[in-house]
């Protein structure tokens, strides 16, 4: 009797202990998945925050220049841009309320006094005359997309129409990634003028074009007045010249 009563007992001693560690150790199982849980979570609050912190300086563009279309003869040269910019446009070092607009312009070999222009879409009007430039101007509200547009001028008693053909091609950057090379060459101006999230300046990013190749023109104005100007390579992206002003 006394070895069944022992047995017993140390059965019932056997299953205490049994259940004693398997609940210390879904104890400690369910700890250790809170802890990751937790962990997890701390992390990638502080992963968005980083993230989340960074300041977003295309969106301090008060003026982006993202298309030219080219044409030009013996007689006459036609150029018309495409951008995106502040309105009222000015160097003051905030941006403002931003708006679609293109502008033409139109230089003669010989000038007339008159010069009317019309696009497919019905757009166009009378060109003014700006001596500085020695061209004929116009500008309107609205884009253009694709590889050619259509322009038709009407001059005294001449006519003529012509397409402009963009001179965006294969490997041109975009205006966002003229921003950064800009960045990248010149950090402690960008730095100088960041508060957080906050850019204490406006954005120039202007679309180029010479001989055939694109660049970009990229400036900082800050509120005083004063702009940090960097000639981006279109193609390679490294910044080839800068001025200061």
């Amino acid at each position: 009797m006394r070895a069944r009563t022992q047995k017993k007992k140390n059965g019932k001693f056997k299953i205490f202990i049994i259940i004693f560690f398997a609940r210390n150790t879904f104890v400690l199982m369910r700890k250790f998945i809170l802890f990751l849980l937790t962990a997890t979570s701390t992390f990638l609050l502080a992963f968005a925050a980083a993230c989340g912190g960074q300041t977003d300086y295309s969106s301090f563009i008060s003026e982006k220049r993202y298309a030219v279309y080219l044409y030009e003869d013996d007689d006459l040269s036609v150029k018309l841009h495409c951008s995106v910019r502040e309105e009222p446009y000015v160097s003051d070092g905030y941006k403002g309320e931003m708006t679609e607009i293109c502008e033409v312009f139109v230089h003669f070999t010989a000038g007339p006094s008159d010069v009317d222009i019309l696009f497919d879409d019905g757009r166009g009007g009378e060109m003014n005359y700006m001596s500085v430039t020695d061209s004929f101007y116009l500008s309107f509200a609205g884009s253009f997309s694709g590889d050619k547009v259509s322009v038709k001028l009407s001059w005294e008693n001449s006519e003529k129409t012509v397409e402009v053909a963009s001179v965006m091609y294969d490997g041109v950057i975009s205006c966002e990634e003229a921003l950064g090379c800009a960045r990248e060459y010149d950090g402690e101006t960008f730095s100088a003028l960041t508060d957080d999230k906050n850019f204490l300046g406006e954005i120039y990013v202007r679309l180029l074009s010479d001989a055939g190749k694109c660049y970009y023109y990229v400036g900082v104005c800050d509120r005083e007045g004063n702009i940090s100007a960097y000639l981006v390579d279109g193609e390679k992206g490294g910044v080839i010249a800068e001025r200061k002003t």
